[in-house]
């Protein structure tokens, strides 16, 4: 007995020397700590110019690789963002909403090829607009948002019911289902309205009973009551000059409720992945139609890899939550600055995941331009039809040894890179101003999320 151990110890001892560990092999302590290195060093000229700050959570097989808080969830009292920070979420609210709706249509309470008519008999056009166009923002409705009136509106508090009349009596944009995703946030507030009827509950009970409590998000809810303390909430904020911040513009998040009233953490988004793996709340078919039908998600490919994802951004906050749902990796980040950073940052950390090429974005401190120089781009440009404003005309103002984007609603410090690149920060892109063989600027290049869109200079 005592030869038989001496061999079992002898084999012991020299089977690792026989079967060594490769020096490159991986472990999943090793790997997270590669993650980890690898976004701290990519986000460090976001985190430099207040481009982000927010939490990071990144998990493969439900498994955390990194989970961690960056910049402030309030500049005034030094408190850090953790993976414990609620954030608003923007029109990430919308992947709730449109659950909600699916579980009342398991319940036999609706279809969503119902017409809103079913729902409120004497709404415009109704007859033709039916609960999937509102599910995939094909309906026409034109956008809450976009009224005039809604800047002055959102100071207030607002149900789902008092909310439609804002632009229940508006004209469509187009006709029910002729165009393809056209975001209206009004189309997510019917739907609030809807659950709440069917329900007998409001928006905030319907998901906290259904959706939130059965998947533990202790720290997920509607944020209906501007005068409840919600602990742990991250304040939001808008960029201001070259590298500040200031507080974002009051808002009753009531008037978001269906489109962007969600509060939530990385962490319960996490749990929320998970979930929607399983059949907790609904049932595959149900799932597989919500995403495939893109009910509150977009759904398609990136770096040829399935991906369910969606974004938002509010007052003070932008979001985005990526799945790589054939992967099983989640990619959530959410931020308290209403700099439209969350997405490029997400995808680029995504790359980081999947070891495909990405780029540190490359930042110089400011810059300084004679004012002569700055006088020169002075002047209106307007854009092409492609973009974002179809040919819309936005003004470039010299101000102070400054130059100013003066774009609808809001002013743009841009930060000199060099005599004829300047950083948008606000919406983190770069502007370019081209000029002819005299030397007269003729107009300029405004690069964001991997365009180019061109404005020409007006005379």
């Amino acid at each position: 007995m005592k030869s038989i151990i001496r061999l079992i110890l002898l084999a012991a001892m020299i089977w690792p020397s026989l079967n060594p560990i490769p020096a490159n092999a991986h472990t999943p302590a090793r790997d997270d700590r590669t993650i980890e290195s690898k976004v701290d060093a990519y986000l460090r000229p976001f985190l430099d110019l207040h481009g982000f700050t927010g939490s990071i959570l990144i998990a493969k097989g439900g498994r955390v690789l990194l989970s961690k808080g960056y910049g402030m969830a309030n500049f005034e009292l030094n408190v850090p963002n953790t993976p414990q920070t609620k954030f608003h979420l923007g029109s990430v609210s919308k992947t709730f909403t449109a659950a909600a709706i699916m579980v009342l249509q398991e319940r036999g309470k609706l279809n969503v090829s119902d017409l809103l008519s079913k729902y409120i008999p004497d709404y415009p056009n109704g007859d033709r607009i039916t609960l999937h166009h509102l599910l995939t923002n094909t309906s026409g409705i034109p956008n809450v948002n976009n009224f005039p009136e809604y800047a002055t509106q959102s100071k207030f508090p607002h149900t789902p019911s008092d909310l439609i009349p804002m632009f229940k009596q508006k004209p469509l944009d187009f006709e029910p289902g002729t165009r393809g995703y056209t975001e209206s946030n009004s189309n997510y507030n019917l739907l609030a309205f809807i659950i709440e009827k069917l329900s007998g509950q409001t928006y905030r009970e319907f998901l906290k009973q259904n959706i939130f409590d059965p998947l533990l998000l202790r720290d997920t809810n509607h944020d209906g009551e501007a005068s409840v303390l919600i602990a742990n909430k991250a304040s939001g904020y808008v960029p201001v000059g070259a590298a500040s911040v200031e507080n974002a513009p009051y808002l009753d998040w009531s008037i978001k409720t269906g489109n962007g009233s969600i509060y939530s953490t990385v962490e319960d988004l996490l749990r929320w992945d998970r979930a929607l793996y399983a059949e907790k709340i609904l049932k595959k078919s149900s799932l597989q139609q919500m995403f495939t039908e893109q009910y509150g998600w977009f759904y398609g490919k990136r770096m040829n890899r399935t991906v369910v994802r969606m974004n938002g951004r509010s007052p003070g906050f932008n979001s985005d939550f990526q799945r790589y749902v054939d992967d099983d990796v989640c990619i959530i980040v959410l931020a308290n600055t209403y700099v439209p950073t969350a997405s490029v940052i997400g995808s680029d950390l995504a790359k980081i995941v999947f070891g495909e090429p990405y780029e540190v974005p490359k930042l110089v401190k400011p810059v300084r331009v004679d004012a002569k120089v700055l006088e020169s781009y002075a002047g209106r440009y307007q854009f092409g039809s492609d973009f974002f404003v179809p040919r819309g005309v936005y003004a470039v103002e010299e101000k102070n040894g400054e130059l100013l984007l003066v774009a609808p609603g809001a002013n743009a410090t841009l930060v000199p890179q060099s005599e004829t690149d300047f950083f948008d920060r606000p919406f983190w892109s770069m502007i370019v101003f081209a000029k002819d063989s005299q030397g007269k600027v003729t107009h300029l290049i405004w690069r964001y999320g991997g365009q180019d869109y061109r404005a020409e200079r007006l005379p």
